[in-house]
């Protein structure tokens, strides 16, 4: 068979990079293996626009919120089922600094679409609000993708191929590349932090890190917001919480711990200290493919252009992707440039 683009991995990169070669009418065939230890298929999918200690904008929030919420709007028109939801974070003080800050920033014009006043707290030092934020629902996209992919024919087969993926299988050529009885233009792989084994881009700067996410079904109905101050409690239905997320550095595996459980309880009491009494129904682990300057990476080999990599998101991957997997589609069909910032030409002395 003979396709333009072999996708390794169906996780939200490779899911979103799919559909928008697809919508290309560029021939696109997707290898996954079940997103084993894949931080796409736990992960909680939040959509913040302010983040970390110093109260700042996430990158390029101005171009890839606008991309992410028509995207997702789009597949629900289609779909005729929800996938965002927009939801206030109250975010919590954790010293009087932070809240100075926050006076501060609310004074700067570029960070007034996204700072709110400040919210009703039991916290000692208060909270604020931030605005245009949300969660996606990450398994109804990734389910929703792999029905659409099903659907998709080339010469008779599937678009969706599951299965796991040796790189000893990939025979490199002239033309682009052979992967069984498959050849193809290009491959680009969407493997998260396993890309940390594949032998043409394991040398990328990747920092990936642990993190642990509990499921609570609670007694009592919670606020119907997202409540934040390092870690997260996210309600979901009225008597069911998400409590998130949990960061480690090594071991890096998909195995839960009870360390990380007694850790996002302490949590869960402390962001709601009139919490009530809950029953734990899920317990997940992912890892999440971060990276050393928290840009992505996206593009093709320096010597081998038929392989490209579209990776790294790290913890934003509901905000970015939709963003740059049009950027990135537009690229491999000769539209555009990828953007400087996160080609991995920046890293060509890696290779």
């Amino acid at each position: 068979m003979n396709v333009d683009v072999i996708i390794v991995g169906q996780g939200l990169a490779g899911s979103m990079l799919a559909w928008h070669l697809l919508q290309k009418h560029v021939r696109v065939v997707v290898i996954d293996d079940h997103h084993r230890g894949s931080s796409s298929s736990v992960a909680a999918g939040l959509v913040n626009p302010i983040t970390g200690k110093r109260l700042v904008k996430s990158w390029n929030v101005e171009q890839c919120l606008p991309a992410a919420v028509r995207f997702y709007r789009r597949l629900e028109a289609q779909w005729r089922k929800p996938l965002y939801h927009d939801k206030t974070i109250q975010r919590l003080f954790n010293s009087d600094q932070e809240r100075d800050l926050w006076e501060q920033r609310r004074q700067q014009p570029q960070y007034q679409p996204y700072l709110g006043g400040l919210s009703e707290s039991n916290n000692p030092f208060g909270g604020c609000s931030i605005r245009q934020s949300g969660y996606l629902n990450t398994r109804e996209l990734l389910s929703g993708v792999k029905v659409f992919l099903k659907q998709q024919k080339l010469q008779q087969h599937d678009c969706l191929i599951e299965a796991c993926v040796n790189y000893q299988d990939f025979t490199l050529h002239g033309q682009g590349v052979t992967w069984k009885r498959i050849s193809a233009k290009r491959v680009i792989f969407c493997e998260g932090h396993r890309i940390r084994d594949n032998p043409w881009f394991n040398t990328l700067p990747l920092q990936p890190a642990q993190g642990e996410i509990l499921s609570l079904k609670v007694t009592k109905p919670l606020p119907d917001h997202i409540i934040n101050s390092g870690k997260w409690l996210l309600p979901i239905e009225p008597d069911v919480v998400k409590v998130g997320a949990t960061f480690q550095w090594q071991p890096l595996d998909s195995v839960p711990t009870d360390k990380g459980k007694q850790e996002l309880l302490a949590a869960y009491q402390y962001l709601w200290p009139a919490s009530p009494a809950y029953e734990v129904i899920e317990h997940v682990c992912g890892v999440r493919p971060g990276t050393r300057d928290k840009k992505p990476f996206i593009g093709m080999h320096p010597q081998h252009s038929q392989l490209g990599v579209f990776n790294g998101f790290g913890a934003k991957g509901a905000l970015l992707i939709p963003y740059y997997a049009e950027r990135f589609a537009n690229s491999l069909c000769g539209l555009t440039q990828l953007p400087e910032e996160t080609d991995i030409a920046r890293f060509n002395t890696y290779f």
